[in-house]
């Protein structure tokens, strides 16, 4: 059973071997994992089923692939969610660069002091045009409002 994935795997090789070992425990007769067994195998490998991103691919796969899963698709489906859950951290990590504390908001003050320190030259007004368009209160910007602004510009 070979993997025929168009992107390299984020999985570790050593996750990988685990990843196989789980599907062939659970895959039926003609080589793919039923909705069941796909369950059973999440667990296996430590997932938390009650995790909305786990939840959403056992829905996904269990509601639109009524033929089973493959091995590739499996791996394919592990790799988005992990590669999801370093964006949601790498996303985290990049907004507590800019607050001063933890559980701290993004303010105008802290975006005028950042962008000083980077050296942009955007005037005042595009800035606070910037930071008006972004926050909801005018005031600052939680994390929720941060993360979606980032989706946002990444999905276009």
């Amino acid at each position: 059973m070979t993997s025929n994935l168009k992107n390299k795997p984020t999985l570790s090789k050593e996750t990988l071997d685990s990843v196989m070992k789980v599907f062939k425990l659970f895959q039926e007769q003609n080589g793919t994992m039923n909705c069941d067994a796909l369950m059973n195998a999440l667990k296996d490998l430590k997932f938390d089923l009650q995790d909305p991103a786990i939840f959403d691919i056992i829905e996904e796969i269990c509601t639109t692939n009524k033929v089973g899963l493959t091995y590739d698709k499996f791996v394919e489906k592990l790799n988005e969610q992990l590669q999801d859950r370093e964006s949601q951290k790498s996303m985290e990590r990049t907004y507590e660069l800019f607050v001063d504390e933890p559980q701290g908001t993004l303010t105008m003050d802290i975006l005028q002091r950042v962008q000083k320190e980077a050296g942009d030259n955007a005037s005042e007004e595009e800035l606070k045009k910037t930071f008006n368009n972004a926050s909801s209160n005018g005031r600052e910007i939680p994390f929720e409002e941060f993360q979606a602004i980032m989706t946002k510009k990444n999905a276009n």
